[in-house]
């Protein structure tokens, strides 16, 4: 039994040794914490016509994204926890409503998967993934891939950059 034993604990030791290298998932509420880290407004470097602002709402259980432009409110993707996953549901202008989940992560790129979507008419578009990478020095890169009636998309980056100008 004790040679047994003696041959199991090293491979033990092993694979928990190796597994500490990954990156750890974190939770829905971490994530969601660091999502709520982005309050505040956002200028888009590839739009100068576009801000983007973070906001709380429901007492900080709910942070909602809006699109804001010159002519005014263009869209918005309202954002909570459900269990252990975070729920994003977007407002698009072409009045469909995709709803996307983020399962387990990590705190670097925070990744949105299509659940479903309501409101779609034919021939519309519709968000189908959506990611934000967390930059070391403070900006985010907003990813997004629609599905169209021809299939996937491409995929759009935008570079969030905080706004200096106060809210």
């Amino acid at each position: 039994m004790r040679k047994a034993l003696a041959a199991i604990v090293p491979v033990a030791l092993i694979g928990s040794s190796l597994s500490a290298h990954e990156p750890a998932a974190s939770s829905a509420e971490e994530r969601y914490e660091q999502i709520k880290g982005w309050e505040g407004r956002w200028n888009v470097e590839e739009v100068d016509a576009l801000q983007i602002v973070f906001e709380q709402t429901a007492r900080g259980h709910t942070m909602v994204e809006r699109w804001e432009t010159a002519s005014g409110l263009h869209s918005m993707t309202v954002y909570h926890v459900d269990g252990d996953a975070i729920v994003a549901t977007h407002y698009c202008p072409q009045g469909n409503q995709p709803s996307l989940v983020s399962g387990s992560g990590d705190l670097k790129t925070i990744a949105f998967e299509f659940r479903d979507v309501t409101g779609l008419d034919k021939g519309e578009s519709h968000t189908h993934s959506l990611s934000f990478t967390q930059n070391p020095e403070g900006s985010l890169h907003r990813r997004e891939v629609y599905m169209e009636s021809s299939g996937l998309g491409d995929p759009t980056t935008l570079t969030l950059v905080r706004s200096p100008q106060a809210d």
